[in-house]
This record gives C-alpha cells, sequence and structure tokens, in this order.
C-alpha cells in the first residue's frame, strides 16, 4: 500500500469514528439520514476491501520474494548439478562415441526460462545416450532426476508470475476503492453542509476528520536563540567572550601577565615616547596610558 492509500484509508476510518461518536447526526439529518446512513454502509465495505486488499498485497511479495530465493537455488542444481555431470561425462566420451561432442553447457547467466529450454535440449540428446551415460557412471535415474529439477524450476517461475499478477491486482483494488470512498466521503461532505450549518464547532470537527492528511516533514530550519537581557547566554561557535577582568585589562592597555601600570605611576611615565596612548573611559578624565606598539608586542 502506497503511503498516500494509506492516509487515506486513515481517514476513512476516522469518519467511521466521528458517525460513532455522534449519533445525534444521523437523527437529526432527517431527510438526509437515509443517505447518510446507505453512505456510511458503502463506506464500510470500501474500509473492508481496502484493508483487505492491503493484506492480499503483502502477502503476494513475500510469496514473490520466497519464488525469487528458491528460484535461485534450482537454477544453481540444474546448470551445476545434472547438466554438467551430462557434459563433463560427454567430454570425456568425445573422439570415442560419436555425437558427444553436442553437449554443451549452458552460460549462468540465462534467464530461467531459457535455461529450462536449454536443459529440455540436454535432456533430449541424452536420452538417446543413456546406456552410455550411465555405463560410464552416471546414475540409473540421472534424466529422471533432471526431469524433476526442471519441474521445480517451472513450478517456481509459475508460483513468482502467480504472485505478481495477485499484487497487481490488489493494487488495482486500492486504488478504485480509494477513489470510490472519496466520492462517498465527497457526498456526505455536501450533506452534512446543511445539516450542520447552525452548529460550527461540530462542523468544524467534521471537516478535520474527514480531511486526508499530508504527509509531515520535519522541518530543518536552524533559529539562533535571542540571548535575554541579564541571561547568561553561551557564545556564539567562533566568538571571543571577554570576561570583566580581560575587558579591565583591555581598557587599561595590559595583559594578564604584565597588567597596566595605573594612570600617574612611574611606570606609566617612564613609557617609551611617541608609543600611541589610550584613554582609561574614566568620565571627565583626559588621562591616557600608554598602549604597546604593533611590533613591540610581537617582540614581547
Amino acid at each position: 500500500m502506497k503511503s498516500k492509500q494509506g492516509r487515506t484509508l486513515q481517514a476513512f476510518r476516522r469518519v467511521q469514528a466521528w458517525f460513532a461518536e455522534h449519533p445525534q447526526v444521523l437523527v437529526n439529518a432527517v431527510s438526509s439520514q437515509a443517505a447518510l446512513t446507505s453512505q456510511l454502509d458503502a463506506l464500510k465495505q470500501v474500509v473492508d476491501a481496502m484493508s483487505a486488499g492491503a493484506t492480499e498485497q503483502t502477502t503476494q511479495k513475500s510469496q514473490a520474494t520466497l519464488a525469487a530465493k528458491d528460484e535461485k537455488s534450482l537454477r544453481t542444481e540444474i546448470r551445476s548439478l545434472h547438466v554438467k555431470a551430462i557434459v563433463r561425462v560427454a567430454g570425456a566420451l568425445r573422439g570415442k562415441v560419436p555425437g558427444m561432442g553436442v553437449f554443451k553447457l549452458p552460460s549462468y547467466t540465462l534467464s530461467s526460462e531459457t535455461l529450462l529450454h536449454a536443459a529440455d535440449a540436454v535432456r533430449t540428446t541424452a536420452s538417446v545416450y543413456k546406456d552410455v551415460f550411465v555405463e560410464h557412471g552416471l546414475p540409473a535415474d540421472f534424466l529422471d532426476q533432471l526431469d524433476a529439477a526442471n519441474a521445480a524450476l517451472k513450478q517456481s517461475v509459475d508460483a513468482r508470475g502467480v504472485a505478481r499478477s495477485k499484487v497487481a491486482g490488489a493494487s488495482k483494488t486500492l486504488v478504485n476503492e480509494a477513489t470510490l470512498g472519496r466520492q462517498i466521503v465527497t457526498m456526505m461532505d455536501a450533506a452534512l453542509a446543511h445539516a450542520l450549518r447552525s452548529d460550527a464547532a461540530l462542523l468544524a470537527s467534521w471537516r478535520q476528520a474527514k480531511r486526508i492528511t499530508v504527509k509531515g516533514v520535519a522541518s530543518r530550519d536552524v533559529f539562533a536563540a535571542t540571548p535575554v537581557p541579564g541571561s547568561s547566554a553561551s557564545p556564539a561557535p567562533g566568538s571571543v567572550s571577554l570576561t570583566p577582568s580581560v575587558v579591565s585589562l583591555a581598557s587599561n592597555g595590559g595583559s594578564p601577565g604584565n597588567p597596566a601600570a595605573p594612570v600617574g605611576s612611574p611606570a606609566a611615565s617612564n613609557a617609551p615616547s611617541g608609543a600611541p596612548v589610550q584613554s582609561n573611559g574614566g568620565p571627565g578624565s583626559p588621562s591616557a596610558v600608554p598602549v604597546a606598539s604593533v611590533s613591540e608586542t610581537k617582540a614581547a
């Protein structure tokens, strides 16, 4: 069953459950009661048919897969055991017994049907030399064994074909019944639009119940969290988080291992001339602190 067919079947069952939960709808819909009852019965048949079709479809797919697995082993048995034994004996007798050169081992790439025809051809020719093959080591019933293997492969091929035909039939049933069910629900909706026109809440409930849902898709959008003032938000990847101590050191022109000297201290007054200065940021204070140049910082 396809995904949309499954959602359609779910919608039909919701319609049934909605009518079971609201029995007063049929009672109050005087003029449409007979039609709604008939449509509800028809919808039940649709639900039963779709459920049976889905079960049949799944079962026959499994049967087809099982037949295909058996087919592989049966092909190997025919080619590598029965036919190959005949061909090997015939090859050993080539030049000694006339006609042994016609036996060839079929290619493993042949389809099952073609392999069956090739095996039948080998079997027909080998029957002429049956006594010779038995005399040189093959079982007395080697032709019967080949016939049994061929019959088993034919049965497997046919079983796979029958299973596939049943899958096709079940799939067509699902399509037809889903179409019929949607038509029934459409007619129900038209009748209930009049019967429930004075009850907006119940009408909305009905329309939600009959709706065939759309397959949901998870959103892949990533939204960046907006930090709330006063909260400790985690820094974004690749960003640098500055602690108050680092900010204080940076504003004073120092580093964690070499804090800057306060303004007016001897260390500040002994700063090399020509070095750029940075204001300490104090309100109303034009004081400046020397800031090491880039070259001096790299040298340090």
